[in-house]
């Protein structure tokens, strides 16, 4: 049964443009010592972790130890409660999933449930194409990983090199089965690839790469655009705080006017489209901005106490939403003079000159 107790069901309104800036009064930073105590606690955290290889070494074996954490629900249930957040035909939905520890209730019962994983894969992929139906855009992110190709990268010096239609992404098993499905469009961006299948698919993802080393998330990009549509951005399987690609879109859309120099670092790929190879520039975040000044947990408690981001339980499947145009808002009327959500970046090495 779905759990309404963390969450809210209003239907959001779709199609609209993210709003301007229109509030006369400064938003406030935090909403009191306990949240400004919490900020500095988990900067602090950061800086330990990431300035500690033994701390991250130690980390990274107890979580491949740990088991995932198991999470049931029937296809009915989950099927209902996304129709009532807004995943009907005709939407723009885009999806961020885990099928770690998720198992199916099939319809011939619990007894018969659905629990290997490729196979939750395909039936979640299904299910939230059957829900948007064939006049609606399902969009995944499906960020390549080139781990295979780092020992010559390290070697030669060669950028990694990028195919649409074979290279691997690293953002869960559902997505990867999405993108390799008949009908599903992948980005040519080599950098938080976005692939989508619907009526809105071409103009998301069209000219997303272009020759002014363009932005993985700024208004060339299928985030930005998909944010301009108010898309609504779901979670399933997994928390969406933890895998807030789209809220890029909020620093990189001011690209010029972002205030932090040396924000974004630029990197070389070799695109492989069609048997033609070509060399492309792209800018993209300096690591060390999401390592030391990042705070997930700050935006998420904003975003909660806002009504931006909802969090629910269908059974006990983790399935969370946001209005795209919302956050995007929220946050850009926050870092019209600051950095948010982006704290402590002058502490951030700068590059050597």
């Amino acid at each position: 049964m779905v759990n309404e107790a963390m969450c809210h069901t209003a239907v959001p309104n779709r199609g609209l443009a993210p709003a301007a800036a229109t509030d006369s009064a400064a938003p406030k930073l935090f909403s009191g010592p306990a949240d400004a105590f919490q900020l500095f606690a988990e900067w602090s955290a950061r800086q330990i972790y990431w300035r500690s290889p033994w701390l991250r070494d130690q980390i990274k074996r107890w979580k491949t130890k740990s088991q995932p954490a198991v999470q049931f629900a029937s296809r009915a249930d989950v099927s209902d409660y996304l129709r009532s957040i807004g995943v009907i035909p005709g939407s723009l939905v885009m999806a961020h999933t885990s099928v770690s520890g998720l198992s199916f209730e099939s319809t011939a019962g619990a007894a018969n449930s659905i629990q290997n994983s490729f196979q939750v894969a395909q039936e979640l992929v299904s299910l939230l194409k059957e829900l948007v139906g064939p006049a609606g855009t399902l969009v995944m992110p499906t960020h390549p990983i080139y781990k295979a190709q780092a020992a010559s990268q390290a070697r030669t010096g060669a950028p990694p090199v990028y195919n649409p239609k074979t290279t691997p992404c690293g953002v869960g098993l559902a997505n990867e089965v999405f993108w390799r499905q008949a009908g599903t469009q992948r980005s040519l961006f080599p950098h938080n690839t976005l692939a989508a299948c619907g009526p809105l698919a071409d103009e998301l993802l069209r000219d997303n790469l272009t020759e002014h080393k363009s932005l993985p998330h700024g208004e060339d990009s299928g985030y930005y655009r998909f944010c301009q549509r108010d898309g609504l951005l779901i979670s399933v399987g997994v928390p969406l705080a933890s895998c807030f690609t789209l809220v890029h879109v909020a620093e990189e859309s001011r690209d010029a006017h972002w205030p932090v120099k040396n924000f974004f670092e630029e990197r070389e790929y070799v695109v492989r489209s069609q048997g033609v190879d070509r060399t492309v520039t792209i800018r993209k975040t300096r690591s060390d901005f999401m390592k030391f000044s990042f705070c997930l947990r700050k935006l998420r408690r904003d975003l909660l106490r806002e009504g931006v981001l909802h969090e629910g339980k269908v059974g006990s499947v983790r399935v969370d939403w946001a209005s795209s145009a919302e956050m995007i808002d929220f946050i850009s009327r926050r870092n019209q003079n600051s950095t948010y959500p982006y704290f402590g970046t002058g502490f951030v090495p700068r590059p050597a000159p």
